[in-house]
């Protein structure tokens, strides 16, 4: 797409939004749009003249009425992603209040955003966590469970095994001071355990000292790490599993629908994998550890999942 090209496509996404009846429509053409141009630039061009672009048009004002691209935008926590974002995506009563102080066309808008099948995938990603949990409690144990950058825990309230107090230990486990203390509101009287630690001090951390786990699981951990770090943190994972215990990590796949609108309106830069770009990372683990391991797609094929069993 040409530079003449992307000021239309901006000019015609003001023209849409602001007759208000075409928002989705538009919404999705700028979507389309911005996959498209960032297909074919390079990611030089792509950094250095599409996204400033967008972002001194007067489409982008616009943008940011979206509670949830704004932010997304803003970065309120200092970094991408953080748990606040995703409670948009879940819909949790505690971004409510900024949905109702939102315009008209921002409310409208939201409604579009938080129902793309990216939005879908998170989804998607905390359900199965939550299944995978209650799983666990039906086998007529009590789980030792690890949840690896934790953010709010919104699995927690999906499940039967937290809600009642159905487990020998969780540990939920994030850097983000600001989630844990929602957590420990939410979760500390169920017993969950909130723990103060980045990946890198996890990674570092005497795994002798350590309790050892039925399950540990990162959702979005993964879209954030380099590979020697991904590769670091899930030996360690391995290591913290008793015997026959499972471990999961998520990521992103490549050529996600919607991943322009995230760079470039949203500035939500992700590390994409590959199934087979996942699944290289099980080379890091001791192979005597590994009972066995499976790759596999949550409904929208955006997320894929690893699961190690340890031997």
């Amino acid at each position: 797409m040409t530079g003449s090209g992307v000021t239309a496509l901006f000019e015609n996404t003001v023209d849409g939004l602001r007759q208000g009846s075409e928002v989705a429509e538009s919404l999705e053409a700028l979507i389309t749009g911005l996959d498209r141009s960032r297909s074919s630039h390079s990611a030089k061009d792509w950094r250095a003249r599409v996204i400033p672009a967008l972002r001194t048009h007067s489409l982008y004002p616009l943008l940011l009425e979206d509670p949830f691209v704004r932010h997304s935008a803003v970065r309120p926590r200092g970094y991408a992603g953080d748990a606040e974002l995703l409670d948009f995506i879940y819909g949790s009563v505690n971004i409510r209040p900024r949905l109702d102080n939102a315009t008209p066309l921002g409310r409208k808008m939201y409604r579009f955003t938080c129902s793309t099948s990216i939005t879908q995938a998170v989804r998607n990603r905390l359900v199965l966590s939550a299944a995978e949990i209650d799983r666990l409690m039906t086998s007529g144990s009590r789980p030792e469970i690890m949840c690896v950058a934790c953010g709010h825990l919104r699995e927690a309230g999906m499940t039967h095994c937290v809600r009642d107090g159905q487990f020998g230990r969780f540990l939920a486990v994030d850097q983000d001071e600001i989630s844990l203390d929602l957590v420990r509101e939410e979760w500390l009287s169920a017993g969950v355990e909130p723990v103060q630690m980045s990946a890198w001090q996890l990674i570092r951390a005497d795994a002798a000292q350590m309790q050892s786990f039925d399950f540990i699981y990162a959702l979005g951990l993964y879209d954030y790490l380099s590979n020697e770090a991904g590769a670091r943190l899930l030996r360690r994972m391995v290591e913290l599993l008793k015997p026959g215990g499972k471990a999961w990590i998520a990521n992103f796949v490549p050529g996600l629908a919607g991943s322009g609108f995230m760079e470039a309106a949203m500035d939500w830069w992700l590390i994409y994998r590959a199934p087979s770009q996942l699944e290289d990372l099980v080379a890091g683990v001791d192979k005597s550890m590994i009972a066995s391991h499976r790759l596999f797609l949550e409904p929208e094929n955006n997320v894929v999942f690893l699961e190690i069993i340890r031997a």
